[in-house]
């Protein structure tokens, strides 16, 4: 049996590799592809494969089940060829804002929805910046913490924060600011969540999940990722550190059991929940959760195509388990649509 596994990217990252062999332990080949590498008029694909530890090119037929990540949808002509001919793994909800307007809509977690608009004109923005006092301006589709403000009311003027640089506006420059550099179509408002160790740096904790043998969401990591020496995000691909969960609740909250309890039960039931909502089944998933001083979880974002940086084993295991479900399920109903 043969797995794919397609991605932008030429060359096999580390953990490919261990996707390889831990697939390989379940008698599955795994063959590492990108749109290049899609012969559609041969119908075959002309990738890599694990071969005494070494990716070798090796022609394959296009395989029952690939692994993708929404990044390689911007190649409409193969993603068309291949979803006609195989079953995919990956897809996106919907952008920030209307993720959020969907939940709440839902209801059985609205409670984690952070006060947001989509806004068009000055007279509302500066509303919702008097109401809230301090507010982030992010893209909807952002990519690992990239574009993000901070915004807040200072007396008189105003703190703009950008990566790590803050500017003071006054109420003109704050109206050229809004009127130059935010793409109102492109961008959300929301309240500031005062998701911050007791250093003052911006944490969140990422709930890693994939689905499993029995296809089934399960867990791989629950990690506190801290912006060390950031001022806005907690993306560690920006610079920061990461720690377990349950030493850092001890260590910030003393209601801290309450607080992981309240993860658990939103790593367990929220991924049903998103695919329930948008009618869409996917294998991988990360949620980034932000909590307040006290102890309140807010969610900061859903995203489908989550990194492997911490957690690469246990990752990499799962992954496996659950090719085997989906060629195994494949192989004795025929193809099968969705995952």
């Amino acid at each position: 049996m043969i797995v794919g596994y397609m991605r932008n990217i030429k060359k096999p990252q580390k953990f490919v590799r261990l996707v390889a062999k831990a697939t390989k332990y379940n008698g599955i080949d795994l063959v590492y592809f990108t749109a290049n590498d899609v012969d559609m008029e041969r119908g075959v694909i002309n990738g890599l494969m694990l071969i005494e530890n070494k990716w070798v090119r090796k022609e394959a037929p296009v395989p029952e089940f690939i692994d993708i990540n929404v990044y390689c949808f911007k190649h409409k002509k193969v993603m068309n060829f291949l979803r006609a001919r195989s079953t995919l793994s990956s897809g996106r909800f919907a952008p920030k804002d209307i993720v959020n307007k969907r939940v709440l809509e839902d209801g059985v977690f609205a409670h984690l929805v952070i006060p947001s608009e989509s806004i068009t004109d000055f007279k509302t923005f500066h509303n919702f910046l008097k109401k809230h006092e301090t507010i982030i301006i992010k893209p909807k589709l952002g990519h690992r913490g990239e574009g993000i403000y901070m915004l807040s009311k200072n007396k008189s003027d105003y703190i703009l924060t950008y990566e790590n640089q803050d500017t003071k506006l006054n109420k003109r420059k704050l109206k050229q600011f809004f009127k130059n550099d935010i793409n109102h179509e492109q961008y959300i408002f929301q309240k500031h969540i005062n998701s911050r160790t007791k250093n003052g740096e911006p944490f969140d904790c990422r709930i890693r999940l994939e689905k499993n043998g029995l296809n089934k969401w399960q867990a791989a990591a629950y990690l506190i990722r801290i912006g060390t020496g950031q001022k806005i995000v907690s993306n560690v691909a920006q610079g920061g550190s990461v720690s377990e969960l349950t030493p850092y609740l001890k260590a910030n909250y003393e209601n801290w059991e309450a607080v992981r309890d309240s993860l658990r039960d939103i790593g367990n039931k929220f991924p049903y929940k998103m695919e329930q909502i948008f009618n869409k089944k996917i294998t991988s998933m990360g949620i980034d959760i932000g909590i307040d001083q006290d102890g309140k979880p807010y969610l900061f974002e859903v995203n489908t195509a989550p990194g492997h940086e911490f957690a690469m084993g246990d990752i990499a295991l799962i992954k496996s388990e659950h090719y085997k479900y989906r060629l195994t399920k494949t192989k004795s109903k025929g193809k099968i649509q969705g995952c």
